[in-house]
């Protein structure tokens, strides 16, 4: 393995080496063909048992039961906050704002629904550092829409909220810990954090909400038709889905999505532990502890001077992309599925280090 740095960056984010190393080889020859993964036919056969197989051990590690599709389509979660709407809005819709994310996405259904999205739960008044309480959604309500984990604020749902149609964008916390696919509606998420490249939307769609759909929604933007041609309708992104099958791979070799879980509480326990220790040198941008994300750790230095000197050491024992997002500041480490332990054990102790020299 080459010597790599720890690329702490929210997404697209680092990916695990084999899944790389052995998606390079694939884009290359797949299976000694000859030609790359990314030559064949989307209606081939080459293909047709890479999707095959990507949806085989979608539906093992999550537990999707049959009652649901899984859908690979091209675009990003951001797409979808248009497209939900034009397929599933049978009525008024609730929202909960958690960040900047679930915030968008009830902005965005509101270009297209109007006051039928009801935002009925925020946290924005205090800048996202909770999740909103309490969350009284309405069971007759065409669906409730939240984030299940905020990248930008670093906040979580540990437990998912309950209503009959619940949809959930999943996407900087999909697959690593099992979800409750069961009592989900829609979970959707782009792959280019925890799963492969960007580009790529992996959705579980309850077969029962196709009835819902207008039939003026186009063909192209109908989730049903994407279902009936499983997942080509059009091109698809056929070498994401290839990181992705080959990403899933992984996570089997890993032991499944509750070691994968166990291992990301342990990376961010050391981080969070570094941020509790440091006698409030580090503040957590999430002042409710049960909320903090287990994929972005986000906390602020006592000045800008030192935040800019923190990232600077950090990169010189070759840990990057740790600026806070542009409208929070301060640091954001995103630890997802493909960051090792050992990436976090570094960045703890540079934390450590830097708390008792500049503190």
């Amino acid at each position: 393995m080459k010597k790599r740095v720890y690329n702490f960056a929210a997404g697209p984010a680092t990916l695990p080496y084999e899944v790389l190393e052995a998606s390079a080889a694939a884009l290359l020859d797949f299976q000694g063909k000859g030609y790359g993964i990314a030559e064949c036919s989307h209606r081939g056969k080459d293909f047709d048992a890479v999707l095959d197989e990507t949806i085989t051990r979608c539906r093992s590690l999550l537990a999707v039961p049959d009652t649901h599709d899984v859908l690979l389509l091209q675009g990003g979660a951001t797409q979808q906050f248009v497209i939900i709407p034009m397929n599933f809005l049978s009525g008024p819709a609730d929202y909960v704002v958690s960040g900047e994310w679930s915030k968008k996405s009830a902005d965005m259904a509101k270009t297209v629904a109007g006051d039928k999205i009801r935002v009925i739960a925020s946290s924005e008044a205090t800048h996202f550092d909770r999740l909103p309480s309490p969350i009284d959604a309405d069971p007759n309500a065409a669906y409730l829409h939240v984030c299940s984990n905020e990248t930008v604020h670093g906040n979580r749902f540990a437990e998912w909220p309950s209503h009959p149609t619940l949809i959930v964008d999943a996407s900087s916390e999909l697959m690593s810990r099992p979800h409750p696919v069961s009592r989900t509606a829609l979970l959707y998420g782009g792959a280019q954090k925890n799963l492969g490249l960007s580009g790529v939307v992996l959705m579980i769609v309850r077969k029962d909400l196709y009835d819902r759909i207008p039939k003026s929604v186009p063909k192209i933007l109908n989730y049903k038709a994407h279902a009936d041609a499983k997942s080509c309708l059009n091109t698809p992104p056929t070498f994401g889905i290839y990181v992705l099958l080959e990403t899933f791979r992984w996570m089997e070799r890993q032991g499944g999505l509750g070691a994968i879980e166990k291992r990301n509480a342990e990376k961010a326990g050391l981080l969070y532990d570094a941020i509790d220790q440091s006698n409030g040198f580090y503040k957590g941008a999430v002042s409710d502890k049960a909320a903090r994300s287990h994929m972005n750790v986000t906390f602020r230095l006592p000045s800008d001077e030192l935040t800019d000197k923190f990232l600077k050491e950090a990169t010189a024992k070759e840990m990057v992309a740790l600026k806070g997002y542009r409208t929070v500041g301060g640091i954001r480490a995103s630890i997802y599925n493909g960051m090792p332990v050992e990436g976090c054990q570094l960045l703890a102790a540079h934390m450590k280090e830097f708390a008792a020299k500049n503190g």
